[in-house]
């Protein structure tokens, strides 16, 4: 009887050593993910608890050349003009006149801009009660909103 013996049928110990690296992968990778998660969220995304040192309702409309058009909704007068992409600033919007169409609200209410200090600034949409922790997603994008301080 002849028997025959090829290089797999002996056991051999770096055929393990992939899974185990797979695994060490896999486990730094939950780590890391983990510790991410958890820096973040220590970041301020409750409702804050003093009052605000501003607030002031805003009305935002597309504009004839694709810019968002900030209006004050009392006067009807332009407070800003924001061109270019704006890609937070639309979708923060975008987010909050979603929750409205969902619940059959027209554009006609005005949206709060409050800024709380040290950063913390929150959009908010009084018909629906949803609002959004812009400080959340980092000082540079509250900044977009930030700049309508100035112009009120």
């Amino acid at each position: 009887m002849k028997t025959f013996t090829t290089k797999h049928s002996q056991p051999s110990a770096h055929r393990d050593v992939p899974i185990v690296v797979r695994w060490i992968l896999v486990g730094l990778g939950v780590l890391l993910v983990s510790v991410y998660w958890i820096r973040q969220s220590n970041t301020q995304t409750a409702e804050p608890e003093s009052k605000p040192l501003w607030s002031k309702a805003f009305k935002f409309e597309d504009g004839s050349q694709g810019e968002i058009v900030v209006l004050d909704p009392k006067t009807k007068e332009v407070v800003a003009t924001f061109e270019g992409e704006q890609g937070f600033l639309r979708g923060t919007l975008r987010a909050l006149v979603r929750e409205r169409k969902k619940r059959w609200i027209g554009p006609d209410e005005a949206f709060e801009l409050s800024d709380y200090g040290n950063g913390a600034m929150v959009l908010s949409d009084p018909t629906t009660g949803e609002a959004i922790y812009l400080s959340s997603f980092g000082p540079s994008n509250a900044m977009v909103f930030k700049k309508l301080e100035h112009n009120y």
